[in-house]
Order: structure tokens, then C-alpha cells, then sequence
């Protein structure tokens, strides 16, 4: 005979409350322990004074927060430099330098580019409208590159550290990222003994038109000229040396994965068709 299989185990079903069939609770003020423990409630009490100030009158209470000392508040600065340099510092990204119309006074960390790079830029279109996005050629690192393959011409990059030098004696670290002209332009700086090697001066860089007609600048400007005509201090040696700790690495620079770039080629072949 095949074995017998044990009954489940239940739980016991959990009792219908019968209001016919309620208990009545023992009357607890009846209990002299219970009478004890209440006046020593009643004693323990605050006795309110009617002298004291009103409650919606009473001072707020202070914030357990501790401000800053007369010494720390020294060191907290204001000024639209001072604003650039806290932005960046709080970015995992490389914060490249953004030309103005307005001359910046830069300053070059390094004599040569800290990295080399090839990129491509690739606009796509959204339901925001149409953006640009760059992407890092993997043949920069020898690998294949699906949007090279595709036809898309990728950019030479020279990224160099410097420092811009603002109105409000502060120094700014910024990756500034040439292309070939550019590149050409502080080449013939560097090579030029009376101006170069790049890090012993300073330079203003700008740029001037509009969209397809934009030209970016950059020329010498001495340390005298630095003072008398833009009312710059130049930074001291200590301080350049202190921002030099944070310069960018090749490390900064990303590149695009083969797999993601052939996705990205397939759609915008889907795009074009």
C-alpha cells in the first residue's frame, strides 16, 4: 500500500469577534496602583506661568547648524571667476576652455599638449531638436572605428592644460582642445625663441564672426602689458604650482566603444535611407 500522505498543517482559524458574546474589561480605576501611578503623573507636570511669554511671542530656537568662523569666512569668495573655478572643481569631466568675443588672459600649464586625439562629431535629432555629441575615435587607440567606416570624418585633437587668468585674482584650470590650425598657430609660438616655450608668458585668446564664420584667436601678451593695459596681476609661481597639482591626464579623454558607434552608424545609415 502506498504510504499515507500527512495532513497539512493549518493554522488555527482566527476568532469571529461576537459582540453578543463581549467580555466586560475590569474596571481598572478601582485599582489602587493605578490611583498611585496617576498622581505621580500629575505631580511630575510643568506648572504653566502666565507671566511668560506667549508661545507665537517666544524666540525661534537656534539651528543646531555650526556657521563659519570669521578665519573660514575669509576664504569664501565671491565673483564670477571664483564661481567658474567651483563649477569645475565639483565636474568628473575635463572642462574645456569656451572662447569668448571678450579676450581671456590664459596661461599654458605644460610646453606641449598633455593628449592627442582623433573625434568625431555627430548631430542627432531629437524631440528636443537637433544636438551635437562628441564622440573619441577608437582609431586613436588602434582600434576599428564603425563611424570612420561609415564615411564620417573624425577631427584631430590637441588638448592642452591652461589656466585663465581672471579679473579677481583667480586661476581657472580648463582643457583647451585645438584643432589642426590652432594647433599649427602654437606650434610656431613654441618654436619661436622669443616667445616661446608656451609656459613662459601669457596669451589672449578670443574669437570673432558667427557660426560658420567663427575664427579663434590667440597672440602673446607680455607681463608688463598684462598689468598696465588689462589690470591683471600676474599669478605667482606658488599659485600656478598649486592648480598644476590638478592638471588633466590622457586619462581625462574618452573613447567610444566599437559596439556603440556601430549602432550609432546603423541608425544614421537608417536615417539617411
Amino acid at each position: 500500500m502506498p504510504p499515507s500522505k500527512k495532513p497539512a498543517r493549518r493554522l488555527p482559524p482566527t476568532p469571529v469577534e461576537d459582540d453578543d458574546d463581549e467580555v466586560a474589561a475590569p474596571n481598572v480605576e478601582d485599582d489602587p496602583r493605578v490611583q498611585k501611578a496617576r498622581q505621580r503623573l500629575r505631580e511630575a507636570q510643568p506648572v504653566e506661568d502666565d507671566d511668560d511669554e506667549d508661545e507665537d511671542e517666544a524666540p525661534a530656537p537656534k539651528s543646531s547648524a555650526k556657521g563659519v568662523t570669521g578665519d573660514e569666512s575669509e576664504m569664501i569668495k565671491g565673483g564670477w571667476s571664483e564661481g567658474d573655478k567651483q563649477m569645475a572643481s565639483t565636474s568628473s569631466y575635463a572642462q574645456s576652455l569656451k572662447l569668448e568675443e571678450k579676450a581671456q588672459v590664459i596661461k599654458f600649464l605644460d610646453d606641449t599638449p598633455y593628449a592627442n586625439f582623433r573625434r568625431h562629431w555627430v548631430e542627432r535629432t531629437t524631440k528636443e531638436g537637433k544636438s551635437l555629441r562628441a564622440y573619441g575615435c577608437p582609431k586613436t587607440v588602434g582600434k576599428e572605428c564603425p563611424l570612420c567606416d561609415a564615411g564620417d570624418r573624425a577631427q584631430a585633437v590637441a588638448a592642452f592644460n591652461i589656466a585663465i587668468v581672471g579679473d579677481d585674482d583667480n586661476l581657472i584650470l580648463k582643457s583647451w582642445d585645438v584643432g589642426p590650425r590652432l594647433f599649427a598657430v602654437l606650434k610656431g609660438y613654441a618654436n619661436d625663441p622669443k616667445i616661446g616655450p608656451l609656459t613662459k608668458g601669457f596669451f589672449l585668446a578670443s574669437k570673432t564672426g558667427k557660426r560658420g564664420t567663427v575664427q579663434h584667436n590667440v597672440s602673446p601678451v607680455s607681463r608688463t602689458a598684462l598689468e598696465e593695459d588689462y589690470d591683471i596681476a600676474p599669478p605667482s609661481k606658488e599659485a600656478l604650482d598649486k592648480l598644476a597639482k590638478d592638471k588633466y591626464t590622457p586619462a581625462i579623454v574618452e573613447i567610444a566603444k566599437t559596439k556603440d558607434l556601430r549602432e550609432l552608424a546603423e541608425e544614421m545609415a537608417d536615417e539617411y535611407e
